[in-house]
C-alpha cells in the first residue's frame, strides 16, 4: 500500500508539468498572431522581399503585472536602413496570455481589445 506521500506524489497536479515558456517560444508566439503574420507577408509583397516583418525584444528583463511575469517585444518593420516599431507585446511565460501595449493610454490591454481597436 502506497504511503500518503507517495499517493500525493502520483496525483495529476504532482505529475502534470507546469507550463513554462522560454524567450523564444514567446516570441514564435508572437509571430503565429494572424495579424503579425498578416503584416509581415505585406512588407515583403509591397518592398519587393526588402523590408521583413521581425520580433525583437526591446527589453530583456521581464516585466512584472499583478504577480505574472512577460516577456516584452516589439514587432518591427526591418529594412537595410532601420527597424521601425509597429506595436510592442507583453507575452506571458507561464500561459498563453498575450498583452498589447497601449501607448495612447500608457497600459498594457488585451489582445482582444486591441483587435477591436485595429
Amino acid at each position: 500500500m502506497p504511503t500518503p506521500a507517495a499517493a500525493a506524489d502520483a496525483s495529476p497536479q504532482a505529475t502534470a508539468p507546469s507550463k513554462h515558456r522560454n524567450k523564444e517560444q514567446a516570441a514564435a508566439a508572437l509571430m503565429a498572431l494572424p495579424e503579425l503574420r498578416a503584416w509581415s507577408a505585406q512588407l515583403e509583397r509591397e518592398s519587393g522581399g526588402k523590408v521583413h516583418g521581425a520580433v525583437i525584444e526591446y527589453d530583456s528583463a521581464q516585466r512584472s503585472i499583478k504577480g505574472k511575469r512577460y516577456y516584452q517585444f516589439s514587432f518591427v518593420e526591418n529594412s537595410a536602413e532601420a527597424a521601425l516599431r509597429r506595436d510592442s507585446f507583453l507575452v506571458s511565460d507561464s500561459d498563453d496570455e498575450i498583452l498589447v501595449e497601449d501607448i495612447v493610454n500608457d497600459e498594457p490591454i488585451s489582445l482582444a481589445r486591441w483587435r477591436q481597436s485595429h
